[in-house]
């Protein structure tokens, strides 16, 4: 994607992050929210640069949440990005393997696949290759499951999908080992993200800073649409949630691997769900903990909390919520406070919009 020639200035990349696809990705967005016929630009290669942009602005947010491994959210108020994906879906003359949502389907579907091209591969015939990379999953997605509804919500109204995009995005780049030294580096999505998950999540705002619809996105290593990626796929989920679970434990919580930005990610943390409820058991006007305040605490996550706590501080319960409420912004910060899950990283349209450019090797652009 070439880009005219601009005076604006620029701002150093991240370590993991291409500048040049990152600038790329940038481009894009603004096609994507600005151009009615900019779904015919939705291509692995160009979803690759998207990410690459997301998580150079990500590094960028001067928030107290960071990113390495997890979920963006994005508020579009333009209401056209989600619909340019559907539209690109649709275009695909393979399809979007909609028939074959489902565990049970899906693993039926790639093990006659597997035995179909065997049997291609031994008669040497030519397979036919499908131009399918944007795929329906359905609810084969553990992400936001109660903000997408029921069973029937998730697969009908808000089902996942998914985007392959193995090898698309590879890049050199040029790192300093020493005075003397440079090492080359061929990479592809940052820290080697292989899949795409995105979806729709009903709006919360019908205007203000988060009017519109909100968008899911979130890189991971392997899709569920390839046997071998299927494999390894259920692997890291099993992987993830066992870790969820064990860094609950007290003796477990100090060591590396339980880190809240690698154990949590978009979920809220369950230590902090339980700090809450202690706080609303000394509140005497709250007679029913659990179906007044923690079921949608739960469900919702640390905006609901927030609502909570201020509605019970102009209640008169100010010295009850005000050490939990300064804790709170103290570990989530303001920004974005009212309409956080957890530790997801959360963009506006209008935000992205406005982002710098990403300084690019022997550029001639200028520093911010």
């Amino acid at each position: 994607m070439k880009r005219e020639t601009t005076n604006e200035c620029c701002v150093s990349s991240k370590i993991n992050v291409g500048a040049k696809k990152a600038n790329n990705g940038r481009d894009f967005f603004r096609r994507l929210a600005t151009e009615d016929d900019s779904y015919k630009l939705i291509t692995p290669e160009n979803m690759c640069n998207l990410m690459h942009f997301f998580i150079q602005q990500a590094s960028l947010n001067n928030k107290s949440i960071t990113f390495t491994k997890g979920m963006f959210v994005v508020f579009d108020s333009t209401n056209k990005i989600f619909e340019k994906f559907m539209e690109a879906k649709d275009q695909q003359k393979s399809g979007d393997g909609a028939k074959h949502v489902g565990y049970l389907k899906r693993l039926k579907h790639m093990g006659s696949q597997a035995i179909h091209s065997l049997i291609k591969s031994s008669k040497k015939s030519q397979l036919v290759e499908s131009d399918t990379f944007i795929y329906v999953r359905g609810d084969e997605s553990s992400h936001y499951h109660s903000e997408r509804g029921s069973k029937w919500d998730r697969t009908r109204e808000y089902p996942a999908y998914g985007m392959d995009i193995p090898g698309a995005c590879t890049y050199f780049t040029i790192v300093e080992i020493s005075l003397e030294n440079e090492a080359f580096f061929i990479l592809g999505l940052p820290s080697g993200f292989g899949h795409i998950l995105f979806g729709k999540l009903p709006a919360v705002h019908s205007d203000g800073k988060y009017a519109g619809e909100r968008i899911y996105i979130k890189p991971e290593f392997f899709g569920i649409r390839q046997l071998k990626d299927f494999v390894k796929h259920t692997q890291n989920y099993f992987s993830h949630v066992s870790r969820r679970y064990v860094c609950q434990l007290k003796d477990m919580q100090t060591k590396p691997g339980c880190s809240k930005e690698e154990a949590f990610r978009e979920n809220i943390d369950k230590k902090f769900l339980d700090l809450w409820k202690k706080v609303l058991m000394t509140i005497p006007t709250v007679w029913n903990v659990d179906d007044q305040y923690m079921k949608n605490a739960t469900k919702f996550g640390i905006g609901e909390i927030y609502r909570q706590v201020n509605e019970l501080k102009a209640n008169g319960n100010d010295a009850k919520v005000k050490d939990f409420r300064e804790k709170m912004i103290k570990q989530y910060g303001e920004d974005d406070i009212t309409v956080r899950k957890g530790r997801e990283i959360i963009f506006t349209t209008k935000k992205l919009l406005e982002s710098p450019l990403t300084c690019e090797l022997l550029s001639k652009m200028k520093k911010c």
